[in-house]
């Protein structure tokens, strides 16, 4: 499996532009993922083996979260409730549930005229919610995210990573 240079270069992870962060603080950032998928194609070049690739190449069919890589989910229906406002419900499989804790987020990956951005949004669906997760969306008149949420239709797919964030919360606790 050792492959032409040519090939090994074409295999080398691309390094994510600026519009591919949301600037959310996620952990692991775009950047954090390129870096271990960098250091994989490096080992995998080094032992001339390509099989050493397959972990991981940046996206999941299987509809479960990842903050590693994006996962397929399909767009069930999308509302405009107002002209810059959109909710939209995406399917979970076999009535599962994202179970996310209080503050967490997802990141959006989406790509217009050729250029990938990323932006983060978090779930309004209820958290025992099963078999659906719902967002809220802000569309601006210049944002690039903007553009690509506008144009999706029921059944659509869209790729969301995650989940990030959260804070603690304790009931009659004052955080600090």
């Amino acid at each position: 499996m050792s492959g032409s240079e040519e090939e090994w270069r074409a295999l080398k992870p691309r390094e994510p532009s600026p519009s591919q962060c949301c600037g959310g603080g996620c952990q692991p950032c775009v950047y954090d993922v390129y870096e271990q998928q960098l250091a994989r194609w490096e080992r995998a070049r080094a032992a001339r083996d390509k099989g050493l690739l397959v972990e991981g190449r940046g996206e999941s069919g299987n509809s479960e979260l990842s903050p590693d890589a994006f996962t397929a989910f399909s767009l069930s229906w999308v509302r405009q409730l107002t002209e810059d406002t959109y909710q939209c419900r995406f399917e979970l499989p076999g009535n599962g549930s994202l179970r996310l804790g209080l503050g967490q987020h997802l990141v959006l990956r989406g790509v217009v005229n050729g250029l990938e951005v990323q932006r983060a949004y978090t779930p309004i669906s209820p958290g025992n919610a099963e078999g659906y997760f719902e967002v809220l969306i802000k569309c601006y008149e210049a944002g690039l995210m903007s553009q690509y949420i506008k144009t999706w239709k029921e059944g659509d797919t869209a790729f969301w990573r995650g989940p990030f964030g959260g804070f603690p919360y304790r009931p009659n606790k004052q955080l600090r």
